[in-house]
């Protein structure tokens, strides 16, 4: 399906042109039934048509033409795309700590097997189709979109962007892995990339740069993820729906860190509408503003931390803080621990605010009476930062102690 093909040229009329004539038909028609069961999707109406026309000979040597069409795009990756982005597994991480309290459980949503390798497929996905709905945007167009992001989001962008044919401009800082950065130049982005730790007023702030890009040039579209109402919608609409369905509505405790706030915010709107008494706990790193606008409504200044994606400088319109319950810092030395431990024990490797998430989970659940349901978010893959927290010279230039969180690893599994 995802080969451009043409019709024969040796096809003469009769028996076999009418074959093909009703065959190509009648496979269009097939896909276009398969695209609105998978999500009221049409083949005309999201793919690119290209008319391929051909010449055929008829009966008496008069040229013909036959055109059919076909997607531009390879539909298998279209497919793959679309079908991927979410329904990730929830995985069993209690064996990380085997002295738990009985019938407690801790679960991990495996949001590092999206497409582009993290929990922001949801939301990118979810603003273009809202934003191609109402017109603001139409596929192969060529249409600007621009993205201020410490990497994930960015990254989903450029990998829709190629999909559905738009120019991506990702904005990030000099703080993000050479991974991610190298991802977006993968998908064929084009990377600004900023100064880190610089004032939320400085102009050469990430998010600030997006806002200038988007205002000096009236034709670009600003994904605006940090305030946008679109973003908490998009976990509404998915993530706290698959929670509640994967865990037969038994989740007691969901655990989320924040950056921009739209994943905790929507998951626990949508989990407490189920069950109010579910609780919501969202770690911060030691250095982010978070905590003590949460716990005190005061406004400090940010300090340095090295775990990315969770954490911030500023309050994104797209948190509701009203909807936290807990509230525990953790420190980056946890956080990367705790994803070393899990790359040992449990064969997988996820990033640092998977690893903060997991670490308060267990802290949590080892404090619970059963039954108790505790799920944690891995927001990302591990590989993203194969330069950083899976590489032991940049962890010992920070000053932690690899051998130590590796060692307690080792005794960990041996138990």
């Amino acid at each position: 399906l995802a080969a451009r093909f043409r019709a024969p040229a040796q096809l003469a009329s009769g028996a076999p042109r009418r074959m093909y004539s009703v065959c190509v038909p009648a496979l269009r028609a097939f896909l276009n039934t398969v695209f609105r069961l998978l999500g009221d999707l049409s083949v005309n109406s999201c793919i690119r048509i290209q008319h391929l026309g051909s010449r055929c000979t008829g009966s008496r040597g008069q040229g013909r033409s036959l055109t059919c069409m076909v997607p531009h795009v390879p539909m298998v990756a279209v497919l793959v795309a679309w079908i991927s982005v979410g329904n990730t597994p929830l995985l069993d991480l209690s064996a990380l700590a085997p002295d738990l309290p009985k019938g407690v459980r801790v679960l991990g949503k495996a949001e590092f097997s999206n497409p582009s390798g993290s929990v922001k497929d949801r939301i990118v996905e979810y603003i273009l189709d809202e934003q191609e709905r109402i017109g603001r945007l139409t596929r192969f167009s060529g249409q600007t979109i621009v993205a201020s992001s410490s990497g994930n989001t960015a990254t989903s962008l450029a990998m829709f962007s190629a999909l559905r044919g738009y120019r991506c401009i990702a904005i990030t800082n000099r703080g993000t892995s050479k991974e991610k950065v190298q991802q977006l130049y993968a998908y064929g982005a084009e990377v600004v990339v900023t100064a880190s730790g610089v004032p939320t007023d400085s102009p050469v702030h990430y998010q600030n740069v997006e806002k200038q890009l988007v205002e000096e040039n009236p034709g670009y579209f600003g994904l605006n993820q940090y305030d946008s109402p679109l973003n908490p919608e998009a976990y509404y609409a998915t993530l706290g729906p698959e929670l509640w369905a994967q865990t037969n509505g038994k989740i007691t405790h969901l655990v989320a860190a924040g950056s921009t706030g739209g994943t905790v915010s929507g998951t626990a709107r949508f989990l407490k509408k189920k069950n109010q008494a579910i609780q919501v706990i969202m770690p911060d790193p030691h250095g982010s503003i978070f905590y003590d606008w949460w716990a005190h409504r005061k406004l400090v200044k940010p300090t340095s931390f090295e775990v990315e994606g969770v954490g911030k400088d500023s309050i994104p319109q797209a948190l509701d803080l009203s909807l936290i319950d807990v509230m525990p810092r953790f420190s980056d030395e946890q956080a990367f621990a705790t994803c070393r431990t899990i790359a040992r024990r449990m064969g997988m490797m996820v990033g640092g605010s998977a690893g903060g998430n997991v670490h308060a989970a267990l802290t949590l659940a080892r404090k619970l009476k059963g039954p108790a349901t505790v799920v944690a978010i891995l927001c990302d893959s591990g590989t993203k930062y194969l330069s950083k927290i899976f590489n032991d010279e940049w962890m010992a230039s920070k000053g932690y102690d690899v051998a130590a969180m590796d060692a307690s690893a080792a005794n960990r599994s041996a138990q």
